[in-house]
């Protein structure tokens, strides 16, 4: 199974589960999906990151409490 967001013709985004990329290309040509916030088939597949790993993104580094960003001295500049 793969999850894909879909995005109807009003930009609501929901996901949905499909058997693999073809499933879901068939179900959006076929209309047999629709938005469960307004009801319509209208429908396109949105932009996916792969899940590589099947872990989460590590996460960024953020600035110390008195960095010199602001004065242009980031404490984060190498």
């Amino acid at each position: 199974m793969i999850s894909y967001t879909l995005i109807c013709d009003k930009d609501h985004e929901f996901a949905h589960h499909f058997d693999g990329y073809d499933d879901c290309q068939a179900q959006l040509q076929a209309k047999t999906l629709a938005c469960p916030t307004c009801g319509s088939k209208d429908l396109v597949k949105g932009l996916s990151a792969p899940n590589v790993g099947g872990q989460s993104a590590p996460d960024f580094p953020t600035c110390p409490a008195a960095s010199g960003c602001g004065n242009g001295a980031c404490a984060m500049k190498g």
